[in-house]
């Protein structure tokens, strides 16, 4: 698996997002050769779920990896408190299994308070 690894690498971890805030985030099914991994992707500048699955689909797709959004929410980030919390949805790609990206977040947010919910928009 060392090609689409090698390719996702480039993007840092499974998980990015923004240092704080509550902004819009999707997750980004990417299959090269054969291969498939989720990952996370969440920032204050998007003003749309599609603005970030876009920008990051170009850079992907230029390496020959397949970008599919399968789904979006919210992200409310305190850095101070060390909570996250996933909610909602996208109303272009539904609802991110929320479950799934606390998973994606936990190994770069040690020590953090990490929970999801299906309310909210």
């Amino acid at each position: 698996g060392a090609v689409l690894s090698d390719k996702i690498a480039k993007l840092e971890e499974a998980a990015d997002i923004d240092p704080s805030g509550v902004f819009k985030y999707v997750l980004i099914k990417c299959v090269s050769g054969g291969e498939a991994r989720t990952i996370l992707r969440g920032y204050g500048w998007a003003e749309y779920h599609d603005d970030i699955f876009q920008e990051v689909a170009q850079v992907l797709e230029l390496e020959g990896v397949t970008c599919q959004c399968v789904g979006g929410g919210r992200i409310s980030h305190d850095a101070e408190a060390k909570k996250l919390s996933c909610y909602g949805y996208s109303q272009a790609y539904g609802r991110a299994d929320h479950k799934l990206s606390v998973e994606l977040l936990g190994p770069k947010h040690p020590g953090y308070d990490i929970n999801w919910s299906n309310e909210g928009y």
